[in-house]
């Protein structure tokens, strides 16, 4: 197989590698990095899955990280601007040129690899192989490594992290890891490992038992911290002034309140790690680590004249918590232009929107496993809906005719595609 030679190549060539496939094991992925080494065990591991919130809570903790010396490896997905957002080292992304040299020594193995497994890795196996030989080349005092999807066999799964954390359980990707909260909750538990404390970020009694109960099973620590005790001090599109229970009072600059949960297991998280890498948190430090974070595609304010807001929502939790914010914001007219991707709870979706808007632009994006608009569109019971398919032709018509608020949201890859179009 010849070298890469350039990033287009490169991603031309990972893009089109198998996405999704039933696995049995993580005996592959195991393989694959025992040809080089284990580089995963090479450098400190913060483990992050959960249905919502990941990118977010990556982000605080790294801040926090970086406010308090460390030099910080993130793993995150999918990207909002380009391939290389997915793995960074403090606040840099990974080079083209790092990329292009760690993607050919894995593509060297590939004979290798194929005769020992008869297979070659996946997408999404490639990619973490290539960020655990980039952060054992980097030696970033902590990596904050995220899950891709579940936790049990998910290729991120063969690290040892000094602590796990599970940021919340919601319905997503059912076909792979169950019908039922019960059943994604245990598939997210698998990433916490014997004698390795995790913290959770779960409300409901019956899954805190779940985990409680895998906390005795392997004898790791389980952290809960309290996410209903805190008093909302202010809340819009600049900021939120919390008072917590735990941890006193301070300000978060990514809106919403599901972010001030995001943000108390983080801060939970923050903590359980400096114990044991031994080292005393400055919680004026972690205050501003928490201010400074900032994620795009998380409600995040693109324009002001006129206000166009970007999230990617992209499942039933994550569509009610933008509307909860939504009710919160003081605007006399408000307008979401939604799509999302094929896989997802679509009508339901539309459903919990509705109420919540003056007016639905219902479109699409190219990504392949989008949703057609034809069929959302009919879905959609709004006495206000538009069907339009060009994303050109809606952004002149929001900006021609705006809302108060003008709200695009339902999917990452549909943000991805939007930002770039709407930054001009």
């Amino acid at each position: 197989m010849n070298k890469f030679t350039n990033i287009q190549d490169f991603l031309s060539f990972v893009e089109n590698q198998k996405r999704f496939h039933e696995k049995k094991s993580l005996d592959n992925m195991k393989f694959y990095c025992e040809v080089f080494n284990n580089p995963q065990n090479k450098f400190k591991t913060i483990h992050v899955t959960g249905t919502n919130g990941k990118g977010s809570v990556v982000s605080y903790l790294k801040n926090m990280f970086l406010e308090h010396g460390f030099s910080v490896g993130t793993f995150t997905s999918p990207y909002i601007t380009k391939f290389n957002e997915r793995i960074c080292y403090n606040q840099s992304m990974i080079e083209d040129e790092e990329v292009l040299f760690f993607a050919n020594k894995i593509l060297e193995k590939y004979p290798l690899f194929l005769e020992k497994t008869g297979e070659t890795p996946s997408f999404f196996e490639f990619i973490t192989l290539l960020c655990f030989l980039y952060f054992e080349n980097k030696q970033p005092d902590i990596s904050i490594i995220e899950v891709g999807i579940g936790g049990t066999l998910d290729s991120t799964n063969v690290i040892t992290p000094i602590v796990s954390t599970i940021t919340n359980v919601s319905f997503d990707h059912m076909n792979v890891l169950g019908n039922s909260l019960e059943e994604i909750l245990s598939n997210k538990l698998g990433i916490v490992k014997k004698n390795i404390p995790f913290v959770v970020g779960l409300k409901d009694a019956n899954l805190i038992e779940i985990a409680e109960k895998k906390s005795s099973q392997l004898n790791s620590k389980i952290y809960k911290p309290l996410l209903g005790a805190f008093e909302i001090k202010k809340c819009d599109l600049e900021s939120t002034q919390i008072l917590s229970n735990e941890f006193g009072e301070y300000e978060i600059t990514l809106p919403g309140i599901h972010q001030v949960e995001n943000s108390l297991v983080a801060i939970q998280t923050f903590l359980v790690a400096l114990t044991i890498l031994n080292k005393t948190p400055d919680f004026d430090k972690v205050k501003i680590g928490l201010l400074k974070t900032k994620w795009p595609g998380r409600l995040e304010v693109i324009s002001r004249e006129p206000l166009i807001v970007l999230d990617g929502g992209h499942n039933v939790d994550g569509v009610n918590r933008v509307c909860e914010f939504v009710d919160v914001l003081k605007y006399s007219t408000k307008r979401c232009i939604f799509a999302c991707s094929d896989n997802k709870e679509k009508e339901k979706m539309i459903g919990l929107l509705e109420p919540h808007f003056d007016q639905i632009i219902i479109t699409s994006f190219t990504y392949k496993r989008h949703s057609s608009a034809k069929e959302l569109f009919d879905y959609s019971k709004h006495d206000n809906k538009i069907l339009m398919e060009d994303i050109d032709e809606i952004i002149e018509f929001v900006q021609n005719k705006p809302y108060e608020l003008n709200l695009f949201l339902g999917s990452l890859y549909f943000v991805s595609e939007i930002r770039p179009k709407l930054k001009k």
